[in-house]
């Protein structure tokens, strides 16, 4: 079976052991996942986030790569099109706050998108669960959004500006 199909059905069992030891043994494997965070299925899409948060766990180096790739996407003209990264960045900050410290101020300089600002506060409220004070840093930023848009994101905002970022999956 190809690498690409090995992936799709470790995803699709819900493996992340199985996609761990597939990515230390054929590094090039994390290729498919990225590709798997825009799949129609949100179920893999959120697998494939997971799997790439646990990736940049055992491997920062890939993590770091990742986190530079997505934020490559999130930059392109058409940044909506890059907007399925963002779980796998809160996935990362969740697995490893220090490597995504260093892409939170980029990634809240573009919460002005209204199509990327639903994902960016998702994925910085999953951040928030291992890393409140990484959250902090940016709070002047959210505050500039705390009445704008609908009202998931409203209270997406209020519990990162108060700290109660726990079950933000459903907000």
């Amino acid at each position: 079976m190809r690498l690409k199909g090995m992936v799709m059905e470790m995803l699709r069992r819900g493996d992340r052991q199985g996609l761990e030891k597939l990515v230390a043994e054929q590094p090039r494997a994390v290729g498919a996942l990225q590709g798997r965070l825009w799949d129609v299925d949100p179920e893999i899409r959120d697998r494939a986030a997971q799997a790439i948060g646990t990736v940049a766990a055992t491997h920062p180096e890939l993590g770091t790569e990742l986190l530079r790739r997505a934020m490559w996407a999130l930059n392109d003209e058409s940044a909506t099109n890059g907007a399925p990264v963002l779980p796998a960045i809160g996935e990362i900050g969740a697995n490893r706050p220090e490597l995504v410290a260093p892409f939170i101020g980029p990634m809240t300089a573009m919460l002005w998108d209204d199509g990327l600002r639903p994902g960016i506060l998702r994925a910085l409220c999953r951040i928030a669960e291992a890393a409140p004070e990484l959250i902090e840093e940016v709070h002047d930023r959210l505050e500039v959004y705390e009445n704008k848009g609908d009202s998931v994101q409203r209270a997406l905002i209020g519990r990162l500006l108060k700290g109660s970022v726990g079950g933000v999956n459903g907000a």
